[in-house]
């Protein structure tokens, strides 16, 4: 008999061993005393939903598989569900966590590795079930568990928008039903760190979303890995080895849990203090630029500013499917006659230039024309110059929430472009910093130093000129005085 096989032997008489314990009540599962203050936390939330971005090592994956033991322990013939991205990020996040939870606190389960997923049975009929989910495809195969009370989304900030919404609404919050309808809790928790895109997508929603439990937290909470001193050398060799600093966007963000995002990863340099605003200012100047869909939609957007003031704003977007020739003509006159635009441009290109035309001839005697188009990275390299110079869009616009989702691929600038969602109006923003960059004023001119000093020096003086005139005693006359001067010179 080989080493190899007495190993497993040994490991199967381990765990006989350990589910008898649990079935005569001998295990030490108490979450109490697993979990730090931080993580017991959200253990102890009752609310449907729950949502944890924490920093790396601070603790989630303990922290979910202890909440899935609890539950699947409380209440028989129940399933509870970790979802990860793929099965070689569920197996290193859960379990091994799961399977060292089992043998250490006597609990008695029995692990499984299949081929729809891994599961974890106790000895009351329930499941934990380990399941990869990467795409809408892989969420529908979620959909045969039944009698589920707890499901786990972990590194919910990498999930494309649209896989992660159809996970939560259309599958998991569906198999809730028979749980609640017995008078039941099911809860969701979706777990992460900040998204590298930005503010975007599910997990941030929600994370803002009211009636949800939300929790955060950094390594520096994590008491069960050591004093602080341990953990901030072990966490200068971890930056040492990856090449980064306390104040690069990495550690801020992976450590810290703060939603910053690296713009130089990013296509559009979009900030959001900088390029958004929450009252439209008083414009001066109206022009109108368009991207004309041939399979995708119409966009259509406002744009203005004001005439001592580089910054644009866009003033209203027009985003419509299925649209003719007609309709964008009736779009783009309302538009036309709401603005008074000094500019009307279209992207005219594939089959657009004879929309193009047909507008043109509706709408006769405006400045209407088709808009320039250089390369791809010229576009963008405008949009970024414009986002930088002066651009604001509302927070409740598409151009807010669809310009953060282009990443280079690899981080190679002017490389290929992985768009993580589509946009029609991102677009014709790129056509509107073009065509717009020689009729928007011009930014006031940086001083240098010398010339602010030269500047504040001339304040000076004219201040002490001011003061001293105010200060200098007037001519006073006399009102009798005053009328005998005027009646003598009217006799003269």
């Amino acid at each position: 008999m080989t080493n190899a096989q007495l190993r497993r032997i040994a490991q199967k008489e381990r765990d006989r061993r350990a589910r008898i314990r649990a079935a005569t009540g001998v295990s030490k599962f108490d979450p109490t005393k697993l979990l730090h203050v931080g993580q017991l936390a959200a253990f102890l939330c009752a609310l449907a939903t729950v949502v944890i971005c924490a920093g790396r090592r601070w603790g989630k994956s303990v922290l979910a598989c202890v909440k899935a033991y609890s539950v699947a322990l409380a209440t028989p013939n129940v399933t509870c569900c970790l979802i990860g991205a793929t099965q070689g990020s569920i197996s290193r996040i859960f379990w091994r966590t799961l399977r060292e939870l089992n043998r250490v606190n006597l609990l008695g389960a029995s692990l499984l590795k299949g081929v729809e997923g891994w599961t974890v049975t106790l000895g009351n009929g329930s499941q934990i079930v380990l399941l990869p989910v990467d795409s809408v495809e892989a969420a529908d195969k979620v959909r045969g568990l039944s009698q589920v009370a707890f499901v786990c989304v972990d590194e919910s900030q990498r999930y494309k928008k649209g896989v992660l919404d159809y996970l939560v609404l259309d599958v998991i919050k569906a198999m809730f039903i028979d749980i609640r309808a017995q008078g039941q809790s099911a809860q969701l928790w979706l777990m992460g760190t900040p998204n590298p895109a930005g503010k975007i997508g599910t997990f941030w929603e929600y994370l803002n979303r009211p009636g949800v439990g939300v929790f955060s937290g950094t390594v520096y909470d994590n008491s069960k890995l050591g004093p602080r001193e341990q953990i901030e050398k072990v966490i200068d060799e971890m930056l040492a080895e990856e090449q980064q600093t306390r104040e690069s966007v990495w550690f801020r963000r992976e450590i810290l849990a703060e939603w910053v995002v690296d713009l130089a990863r990013r296509v559009y340099h979009f900030d959001d203090d900088r390029n958004s605003y929450d009252e439209l200012p008083e414009l001066t100047t109206f022009a109108i630029v368009g991207d004309m869909g041939v399979r995708d939609a119409d966009a259509l957007g406002v744009l203005g500013w004001r005439d001592d003031d580089p910054t644009l704003y866009l003033v209203e977007e027009v985003i419509k499917r299925g649209q003719d020739t007609l309709d964008l003509a009736e779009a783009t006159g309302k538009a036309i006659d709401e603005r008074d635009p000094i500019l009307v441009s279209f992207d005219a290109g594939g089959l657009g230039l004879k929309t193009l035309k047909t507008i043109q001839k509706l709408l006769p005697g405006l400045p209407i024309r088709a808009v320039e188009k250089p390369t791809v990275n010229l576009q963008v390299k405008a949009l970024n110059d414009r986002l930088k110079r002066g651009f604001k869009c509302s927070r409740k616009s598409a151009f807010y929430a669809q310009v953060r989702n282009s990443e280079w691929v690899d981080g190679i600038v002017n490389g290929k472009i992985q768009e993580t969602g589509h946009s029609d109006i991102v677009p014709t923003m790129r056509y509107a910093a073009l065509e717009l960059a020689n009729l928007l004023p011009e930014a006031p001119k940086e001083q240098t130093e010398d010339e602010k000093k030269r500047q504040g020096y001339l304040a000076g003086i004219k201040k002490a000129v001011d003061n001293a005139k105010r200060a200098k005693p007037q001519q006073q006359y006399e009102a009798e005085e005053f009328e005998e001067d005027v009646y003598e010179d009217l006799d003269a």
